[in-house]
């Protein structure tokens, strides 16, 4: 919250925070800071919250941020300028940076997965961003402002959704909206756990769900991109066999891999699944 508060240029702040059912007192505590306007509903999801959050909103621009992350010094003033600049285009985002408890930055989002002007095919729009996101969700959510006309044109997030609703909402955007992007940092994402396998699954699940629901509705245009979605829904079995494997859930990665091994064969899934059946060695005693 007083990352958002100490943002500073030619604007003016409207701040709503949308609390959606939460047990402790971070609703009082926003309540309490000048200029914030505190929304309450019951617990229905991150998607219903930020639509809540819009509908209230009055401003000229709209932007995210979940309550443990941050804004950085400048945050807001650099998306602001481009969309203030450049009257034609609808959103703008700005690296994420990942930092651990310390406070020390460990990773940036486009450096780690090579963001350079060569994908984004523009030293400031993102050329074809709808098939781009099939490759990679290559925006922070907390790192986007956008003009609210943009949004509100593509129904806002999906309420049915409560895992990777923003990639769903990217995905509809990228259809007929302009993309910008700025190298600048502008976010701060709070270094997480691993957390449950559970939610790993559940989130590779869920995306490979939205993107099977663009792709059975657009595969001509993506395949003329040179788009192909099981290869990438392969990949991403592979992935979440290796998450398994790692954790001693053999039975459950032979099956992902055998799952990603029919979706799209390839010589790293049949090596993994020919491995998964190999038996596991136990240490002898005293080693």
């Amino acid at each position: 919250m007083d990352s958002i508060l100490a943002q500073r240029g030619p604007f003016q702040l409207e701040v709503v925070v949308v609390d959606d059912g939460s047990d402790d007192d971070s609703a009082a505590i926003a309540a309490a800071k000048a200029g914030v306007r505190v929304l309450h509903q019951r617990n229905a999801g991150p998607s219903a919250a930020r639509n809540r959050g819009v509908e209230s909103a009055r401003g000229d621009y709209i932007s995210f941020l979940d309550s443990d992350d941050l804004w950085p010094p400048g945050s807001l003033r650099h998306r602001v300028e481009v969309l203030e600049k450049h009257s034609k285009i609808d959103l703008v985002f700005g690296d994420c940076a990942v930092f651990d408890h310390t406070g020390s930055r460990i990773a940036s989002f486009f450096a780690e997965a090579k963001l350079d002007d060569a994908f984004w095919g523009d030293a400031l729009l993102v050329r074809d961003p709808y098939p781009k996101l099939f490759r990679l969700n290559y925006i922070p959510t907390g790192a986007v402002l956008m003009r609210p006309a943009c949004l509100r044109s593509a129904g806002g997030f999906n309420e049915n959704r409560r895992l990777v609703e923003d990639l769903d909402l990217w995905l509809r955007l990228a259809r007929n909206c302009r993309f910008a992007h700025i190298p600048a940092i502008c976010q701060l994402k709070r270094e997480r756990g691993d957390g449950l396998s559970a939610d790993r699954e559940a989130m590779a699940l869920a995306n490979l769900d939205v993107l099977s629901w663009h792709w059975s509705r657009h595969k001509r245009e993506l395949l003329s991109k040179a788009v192909r979605f099981r290869p990438y829904a392969a990949y991403e079995y592979c992935l979440l066999g290796d998450h398994c494997r790692r954790r001693g859930r053999i039975d459950q990665a032979r099956r992902w891999y055998l799952r990603a091994l029919i979706t799209w064969p390839s010589p790293r899934a049949l090596y993994h699944w020919l491995r998964s059946l190999a038996p596991i060695r136990k240490p002898a005693a005293g080693q």
